[in-house]
């Protein structure tokens, strides 16, 4: 039988948290852009730390096996540096944890600064009197520290995109589905049914691509994490086929999926689900992240799948940037704001 993980999201920035331990940067427009590789944190604590108990807790939940992915590969690649070496070179690191121990302290403190030196940077500092005091507050503020640090990534994705969109699937989806949809060039609709549409961008080694469906929204039955799986693999199945004949796209359903309540843009009842796809009675599959979203002002349902086929190689990057994708939509443009991103 099909497992299904469900989990509560991290209010981001909640107001009560950083109310008293954000640190605000100056001068924001003045910052340099972000350094770094995407999807890349960079620890600064002592060597001999990092190689102890303290950097084994913080690799073990950084680095843990991305949720989704049908190879190992971690949420975050890290890098140590001491802090003598923190200098101007890599003090742009696009997300950074600084750690240190200090008997001057009598407890431990988490403090989040917002761009400190360079625009969209995320900086954690955690500053503990010994090991035990960080082992608690880490443990404490980790998953917020994690989803603060990937939302930024995501958010940086999707920047990108709303500075030069693809111009056939912004005006697209602006025109037929009344919303807003950023994604890069070489993006192209392979398939556009009244209510089912399929967008990929395919080169010689992967291929990414993004699913899109809307359903009149009834009753919250509809919302339910089984009949949700269950229509999108009717539609995947029904419009998406396979390389041969008698093969077609599906959920890959005796595989562990995760599936997550949260509100879509602070507002919006959503399910996020992340699990594997593959192609019936053929080799072929993948990762996939499913956005649900109830637009209740239209009376509908909307279904956001993004997915990758990258047989020969790492996918990770390759599904995170096609999940900005798909959390770029906005739903909630006022009329005298349509002609945004012409």
């Amino acid at each position: 039988m099909k497992r299904i993980v469900f989990f509560l999201l991290t209010v981001l920035l909640a107001g009560g948290f950083f109310s008293s331990c954000k640190e605000k940067s100056g001068g924001a427009t003045a910052l340099q852009p972000v350094t770094g590789a995407t999807n890349e944190l960079l620890v600064i604590m002592p060597k001999a730390r990092w190689e102890g108990p303290m950097g084994d807790t913080i690799r073990k939940f950084f680095g843990q096996a991305q949720m989704g992915l049908p190879q190992t590969e971690p949420i975050f690649d890290m890098i140590n540096l001491p802090l003598a070496n923190f200098d101007r070179s890599v003090k742009a690191h696009r997300n950074v944890l600084m750690v240190s121990l200090s008997s001057a302290v009598d407890s431990a403190t988490l403090v989040y600064s917002d761009s400190p030196w360079a625009h969209t940077q995320k900086v954690f500092r955690i500053t503990a009197p010994n090991v035990e005091a960080f082992n608690k507050i880490f443990d404490e503020n980790k998953d917020l520290m994690m989803n603060v640090f990937l939302k930024a990534e995501r958010d940086r994705l999707i920047s990108i995109y709303k500075k030069s969109p693809n111009r056939k699937v912004f005006d697209f989806f602006k025109n037929k589905y009344d919303m807003l949809l950023y994604c890069p060039g070489g993006y192209n609709i392979n398939k556009d049914t009244a209510n089912f549409v399929w967008s990929s961008y395919e080169t010689n080694v992967d291929s990414r691509g993004f699913i899109f469906f809307q359903k009149e929204y009834e009753d919250e039955s509809q919302l339910n994490y089984q009949v949700i799986l269950d229509d999108v693999n009717e539609q995947i199945g029904k419009y998406i086929p396979g390389p041969l004949d008698s093969t077609w796209m599906a959920l890959d359903m005796k595989t562990p999926m995760s599936a997550a309540n949260y509100q879509y843009e602070g507002k919006h009842y959503a399910m996020l689900v992340r699990g594997l796809w593959q192609v019936e009675n053929d080799y072929m599959g993948g990762p996939f992240v499913l956005n649900v979203v109830l637009d209740e002002q239209r009376n509908r349902i909307l279904y956001m799948m993004a997915y990758v086929y990258a047989p020969d190689g790492e996918k990770r990057n390759l599904i995170r940037q096609v999940e900005s994708i798909i959390f770029s939509m906005n739903i909630d443009f006022s009329q005298e704001n349509k002609k945004e991103g012409e």
